[in-house]
């Protein structure tokens, strides 16, 4: 093979994958991509009007939420102080303890037993009475 030939040859290769290439680039381009960037441009104005819409409801909320976390943040403070004189309390007078103690335990067994009773209610499903009518009477 001459150099002229071999040479050839590749200038003949070069071309044919630039065109290959250039080829398979402009049908992704006016074939693929096309169509979805004009379904794009024209949900361009519904997505503009919406953004505009989210703007005004959301800006006075983004505004108010640097105030709402500063009035959480004294109510987490004053409810800090008020646990601080509960404790303060519960050492001076021992029965304030005792109290809070039941309170606890009550609070406590409230809610293991609000599930079982729950349970209770829907196993009994409609055996209940009517208004007005003596109770359990099924």
């Amino acid at each position: 093979m001459e150099m002229k030939t071999f040479t050839e040859f590749w200038k003949g290769m070069f071309f044919f994958v630039s065109t290959m290439s250039l080829s398979v680039f402009l049908y992704l381009v006016v074939i693929v991509w096309q169509p979805l960037w004009t379904e794009g441009f024209s949900n361009f104005g519904d997505i503009s009007k919406a953004i505009m819409r989210l703007d005004r409801t959301a800006k006075p909320v983004a505004e108010m939420a640097p105030l709402m976390l500063g009035e959480m943040d004294e109510m987490r403070i004053s409810m800090k102080e008020i646990q601080q004189s509960m404790e303060t309390i519960e050492e001076v007078n021992p029965s304030v303890k005792e109290m809070n103690h039941t309170m606890s335990r009550m609070t406590w067994v409230m809610e293991q037993r609000m599930g079982a009773m729950t349970n209770e209610m829907d196993r009994m499903g409609d055996k209940f009475s009517p208004r007005g009518m003596m109770p359990f009477n099924w």
